[in-house]
């Protein structure tokens, strides 16, 4: 792949001015909470400021695997179960287990709806705000391009942007899917490209978010790459080149604040690095 670490540097919108080391700790999720970053780790819970001030630590009964900040609430996802914390850290519930197979990898929230990607059923669970199962769905749909969701790996993401649209990551299919509030496909775009336009490998993008304008923000692991998408899939602008990672690195998590800064929690080397628009 290396002819592909190479990027115009026109396309390059955005420089790093910041990042926060995190030691050797091994942390995996972020999101922001208020104007500061939430995130989470080995069995724990952190809130720090933009420049790296802890706000908040808590020990959690388990290791997380991703973290959603909404509503005044945090709600924390484990292998097999979602957990529901208030912003002082103090944990409120613990939700239904989902099986031995599931693998909860993203939290998203609309209103009451409380949507979990769980890739090791190759779902996505539908909870209300009480933690009671309201429905799933595999991504399927009546017409052909209703395929089903394609889960090769545990990178699965999903996000609900300002407008109150649902998207899901189908990473197999390289494609960002578009769905009812109760799950039904409503629009797809894919794009499978080893060039800067496309996502290659088995299954990217690994991590999205989104802009206050409805852009994706896209992070691919392998050849580590951060981008952004208007909402039919074209490309706008690359946050970070492949050569500002690891090279076959893991994908960084990311968040983006209400001012377009994002924040990629780079696992390779241990540390939240701050992007903004030049």
């Amino acid at each position: 792949v290396n002819e592909y670490m190479a990027v115009d540097p026109s396309l390059v919108h955005y420089k790093e001015t910041r990042n926060i080391s995190l030691g050797n700790r091994k942390f995996t999720g972020i999101d922001m909470i208020d104007d500061h970053i939430c995130i989470v780790g080995e069995q724990f819970l952190q809130i720090i400021s933009k420049d790296g001030q802890q706000k908040l630590f808590t020990e959690l009964d388990g290791p997380p695997t991703c973290v959603k900040a909404h509503g005044g609430k945090i709600y924390i996802g484990f292998n097999t179960h979602l957990q529901v914390y208030d912003q002082s850290g103090v944990k409120q519930s613990s939700w239904e287990e989902l099986g031995p197979k599931s693998v909860i990898t993203s939290i998203a929230v609309k209103d009451n709806r409380i949507y979990v990607a769980d890739a090791g059923n190759r779902r996505v669970v539908i909870y209300d705000s009480n933690g009671s199962i309201r429905g799933e769905f595999e991504g399927k749909a009546s017409s052909d391009a209703g395929h089903g969701f394609i889960i090769p790996s545990a990178n699965f993401d999903l996000v609900v942007n300002s407008y109150g649209e649902l998207w899901v990551v189908n990473p197999g299919k390289h494609a960002i899917e578009h769905y009812t509030d109760d799950g039904e496909l409503r629009g797809f775009w894919q794009s499978s490209a080893m060039t800067i336009e496309g996502f290659t490998g088995c299954c990217n993008p690994a991590k999205i978010a989104v802009l206050e304008d409805g852009s994706f923000v896209t992070s691919e692991k392998g050849l580590v790459r951060i981008k952004i998408y208007d909402q039919s899939g074209k490309l706008k602008s690359v946050v970070a080149p492949p050569e500002k990672f690891r090279k076959e690195g893991k994908a960084p998590d990311i968040v983006a604040d209400k001012d377009g800064t994002i924040y990629a929690l780079d696992f390779d080397k241990l540390m939240i690095r701050t992007f903004e628009l030049k």
